[in-house]
């Protein structure tokens, strides 16, 4: 019926995904996992509290720290959900408390003003470790006058909702590489503990359908999707062409059941921080704490000793891009627990790892000691030829 409107509401599909960050490249070289357990799933490093199969995770903290090892992709990928609702793992970081998953994005496409195919998905996060990053990610709507609404709960009961408008009458009205500003495609920011959340579809398609069939929405990584004039045309033109695999979402998670202890109380036996030299911390999203390795030290504070000395001085001879990171300049590097010192050389003074090492004389002491020495010499040779 021209000019009619059309609204769509998605459904709430029970999943959890997580985030991004990728774990320190010196920390990866020792095993991250629990003993005797796999430590990657195709080139993706699984660290605890994560982990391949229930003995090799922290179930008891929270189920869906339990991946699986999908061996029919290639190369093997882990996913994390539940059964029939599952996302594809990208990446975990330990540091960062995060994780990217790659997540199926919602669309409706039409023909004329009769729906041809449409795939819509919400998110119940409740009982996961997991909230999407409201600093990585954006609410992103694809489409010409499209109204893209994301609602639900940040925490138990406080409401929310947001959305953009995009709008254009043909494609030549649009820009390559233009910002999501509302023409063609736009952007909405996404807030903290966002727990449960749903997208709705607002679109007058009588106009569009013919140039622009499909409409997409997702929340997605900041910096991820950039616009292109072909994404709005064809059926399922971004879906074929950039979103097979999904969008990637990054998600913060946290050990959720609990939290970081006053100072001077005893730390509980269940405290997920368990290894020497790691210190708790409160999480970033939501409820929670996570774990750290104190400075100098390195590796997985989820596991018995799993903080290990960070050697900077071998760090400095591997890469010269730690030579910033522990600076030595003009002196001998020599480690330590928890650091390191750099060691002046003889006839030098200062710290080595700010200004550098610098000559104990100025240059004017320098010219002095110089003729100095330039005089003893003489003196000696004088005396030599007298004595001669």
């Amino acid at each position: 019926m021209p000019g009619a409107s059309t609204a769509l509401l998605v459904s709430i599909v029970c999943i959890s995904f997580p985030a991004v960050a990728a774990v320190a490249g010196a920390s990866s070289k020792r095993s991250m996992s629990l003993p005797g357990c796999p430590d990657k799933c195709g080139d993706v490093l699984i660290p605890y509290p994560f982990g391949i199969g229930e003995h090799c995770a922290a179930t008891s903290r929270n189920s869906y720290f339990n991946l699986s090892c999908n061996g029919t992709m290639d190369p093997p990928r882990p996913m994390v959900g539940d059964p029939g609702a599952v996302a594809e793992v990208a990446e975990i970081s330990l540091e960062h408390g995060e994780m990217r998953v790659l997540s199926p994005v919602s669309h409706i496409c039409f023909k004329s003003n009769a729906t041809f195919t449409k795939f819509t998905r919400g998110y119940e996060l409740d009982n996961t470790p997991f909230l999407p990053s409201p600093s990585r990610n954006h609410f992103t709507v694809i489409g010409c006058n499209t109204l893209g609404l994301i609602g639900g709960y940040k925490g138990a009961a406080s409401q929310y909702v947001a959305g953009c408008y995009s709008y254009c009458d043909g494609v030549n009205n649009t820009s390559d590489g233009a910002p999501c500003a509302g023409m063609g495609c736009c952007e909405a920011a996404i807030p903290a503990n966002l727990t449960t959340f749903e997208v709705k579809f607002e679109m007058n398609q009588s106009k569009v359908w013919d140039f622009n069939p499909c409409f997409y929405a997702m929340v997605a990584e900041v910096g991820w999707y950039n616009f292109r004039q072909q994404d709005l045309t064809g059926s399922l033109g971004f879906m074929n062409d950039r979103a097979q695999g999904g969008a990637p979402i990054i998600a913060d998670w946290a050990i959720r059941n609990g939290s970081c202890l006053e100072e001077g109380k005893d730390t509980p036996n269940d405290h997920a921080c368990i290894s020497a030299n790691s210190y708790c911390m409160a999480a970033n999203n939501g409820p929670g704490y996570l774990c750290q390795c104190s400075k100098g030290y390195e590796g997985n504070p989820y596991l018995l000793n799993g903080c290990q000395d960070t050697d900077e001085c071998a760090l400095r001879k591997q890469d010269t891009k730690y030579e910033d990171l522990y600076p030595c300049r003009k002196g001998d590097c020599h480690n330590t627990l928890g650091g390191y010192l750099c060691k002046c050389k003889t006839g030098k003074r200062s710290d080595g790892t700010k200004f550098g090492c610098q000559s104990l004389h100025s240059p004017a002491e320098k010219l002095v000691i110089g003729k100095h020495r330039l005089c003893k010499q003489f003196i000696s040779v004088h005396s030599f030829i007298y004595i001669m």
